[in-house]
């Protein structure tokens, strides 16, 4: 009996100093979700801009007004959100993230969209995988992030990109960021494409304009992995064409430069 009364005393008092330890984690959480407030709007990236934090019972909770390619009334994918907001906030705020890592509660991200709001979950476990994938990578950021965008480009296959144009494929190939797309000759004849790329070839900044719309949310990725981005065209038939961007030309874009400059400095 006294074996007994001493096994629940010893349980009781470890489940209190578990308890008490708990609540000492997501206390910190709280004080470095306060701290962080007070910088808001942070912006994260594509997902828009975080304009508060709050801590419930499971979770950091993120306000976010979008401000996104990818976050609209129609489609939202929920799974892109969660794991863009997870990598933008550890690199934006690293203080409130090791906290949130430290205490085992998630990231619950509450976009505020017209149609109504919805909620991202990163569960405690992702969030410390993202941490030890971008520690891994020597802090770059791009490389965690890349196949994310990635992934969600992958899903929109067959999204048309213009008359008879249809998205196929997106992939890191080497050091290129790949877009393959299907040329519909029924809608487009192929040698009008070749006419109208080929003008653009030694012009960085017209090539990126005709592309942009679908491959914005990607360039500031490829540009931090030094990567090229290629757009390979081919019809069933297996005619192909390309337009390739260089590194040289993205950094450029982004940068605001003159591309003339760019090419007198090679």
């Amino acid at each position: 009996m006294k074996k007994t009364f001493r096994f629940i005393c010893m349980a009781f008092i470890g489940m209190s100093l578990l308890m008490m330890a708990s609540c000492d984690k997501t206390a910190a959480v709280k004080e470095a979700a306060e701290a962080a407030a007070k910088s808001c709007p942070i912006k994260l990236g594509p997902v828009g801009e975080a304009t508060s934090f709050s801590v419930d019972d499971e979770a950091l909770v993120c306000d976010i007004t979008p401000d996104s390619a990818f976050i609209s009334n129609d489609n939202v994918d929920k799974s892109l959100v969660a794991k863009f907001l997870a990598v933008q906030l550890l690199q934006k705020a690293p203080e409130l993230f090791m906290k949130l890592t430290e205490s085992g509660i998630g990231l619950k991200g509450n976009v505020k969209l017209g149609s109504g709001n919805i909620e991202a979950f990163v569960s405690g476990e992702e969030l410390s995988h993202f941490s030890k994938q971008v520690s891994e990578a020597g802090g770059k950021y791009a490389s965690i992030l890349l196949p994310i965008v990635n992934q969600y480009l992958n899903s929109q296959a067959k999204k048309e990109l213009g008359e008879g144009l249809t998205l196929k494929k997106v992939q890191v190939k080497g050091t290129k960021e790949e877009v393959m797309v299907n040329v519909d000759e029924e809608k487009i004849k192929f040698d009008d494409l070749k006419n109208k790329l080929f003008p653009m070839k030694d012009d960085g900044k017209q090539k990126i304009e005709y592309v942009k719309d679908f491959i914005s949310i990607a360039l500031p990725l490829v540009a931090e992995m030094g990567y090229d981005l290629d757009f390979r065209y081919a019809t069933k038939s297996g005619n192909e064409t390309y337009i390739e961007i260089t590194a040289d030309e993205i950094n450029a874009y982004l940068n605001g430069e003159n591309q003339e400059e760019v090419k007198e400095e090679k």
